[in-house]
Parts: C-alpha cells; structure tokens; sequence
C-alpha cells in the first residue's frame, strides 16, 4: 500500500472507511456517468443516482463491514481485496478493480 497515486489513495480512504457510506463514496473522484458492474448480483449500474441506490442500497440491507486487505495499483487500474462481512456473519472475499480514466477519476468498477 506504498506510494500510491492522488485517486488510488483516496480509493484506499473511502474503503478505510466505508462505514461512512455513499457519503464517504462521494468523495472519490468519479467520471459523472461511471459503471459498476458485480455479476454476482447481477448488478450492472451508471451513475451517480444508481451506484446509490442499487450498490449502497443493496449494502445497506445486508449489513455489510468492509476490510481492505490489500490495495494494488497498476497503470490505470486500482484494485482492493476485501473482506466483505455481512449481518449473519458471513464472510465474502471480494475483488474490485477500479478503471481510472484519463482525467484520475473512476471510470468503471468491477467487484467480483
């Protein structure tokens, strides 16, 4: 997690403090009609509006504690390996990369 670029690192804060929400989320530098996409949920969102309702909506409900294990940085990609616990307990190992678009804002996020 060593010298990591302005939009890796603050990627690297809002997951190090994801408890604040969509909140904390805003803060990140994003592309007005980003993607993300988690094909396990069969979620494929743009935007500001959906990314909120859908993903931080669907976090909400179940309860969800993250814990950034790892961040890495490679070109214009930025990915975090993540606990995911939910409110029965269950732990999902999960993987986000993050596309950085040109102007160093999160074009796209894939969680898988």
């Amino acid at each position: 997690m060593e010298n990591l670029s302005p939009i890796a690192e603050a990627i690297r804060h809002y997951k190090l403090n994801a408890s604040g929400g969509y909140d904390e989320w805003s803060k990140v530098p994003r592309a007005p009609d980003y993607k993300m996409h988690v094909p396990s949920m069969d979620f494929n969102v743009t935007g500001h509006d959906e990314v909120r309702e859908v993903i931080f909506g669907w976090l909400t409900d179940i309860g969800a504690q993250q814990e950034l294990v790892n961040i890495v940085e490679f070109g214009g990609s930025v990915t975090c390996f993540l606990h995911i616990t939910d409110k029965e307990g269950a732990v999902l190992d999960i993987v986000e990369v993050f596309q950085i678009d040109d102007q160093g804002r999160v074009s796209e996020i894939w969680a898988l």
